[in-house]
């Protein structure tokens, strides 16, 4: 998978959503809803849904609707994809 690396290193560099990458990941796959993201950082719910906005586009979570509460996972394949990524640049340093 071929990645559009921007984005999500540029998503990643703001340091909210870096914390809530971080949080999520250690989540797997049964996730976070919104609220309780929020209220784990000490952040704003409607400043957390921008940021996790930002997190979706640039592909690194995915979010599921379930009535009125929406679940946040990591998208494993991004992060991993990611983390090669990252890995390749610094072999090469």
């Amino acid at each position: 998978m071929e990645l559009n690396k921007l984005p999500i290193f540029a998503a990643l560099g703001q340091p909210t959503r870096w914390r809530t990458f971080e949080l999520l990941l250690g989540k797997g796959e049964h996730g976070m809803l919104q609220g309780e993201i929020a209220k784990s950082l000490n952040v704003d719910k409607n400043l957390m849904s921008t940021h996790l906005k930002v997190l979706r586009e640039a592909g690194l979570v995915a979010s599921e609707k379930n009535g009125r509460e929406v679940t946040y996972r990591v998208t494993p394949a991004v992060a991993r994809e990611t983390a090669a990524t990252l890995l390749k640049a610094i072999d090469k340093s």
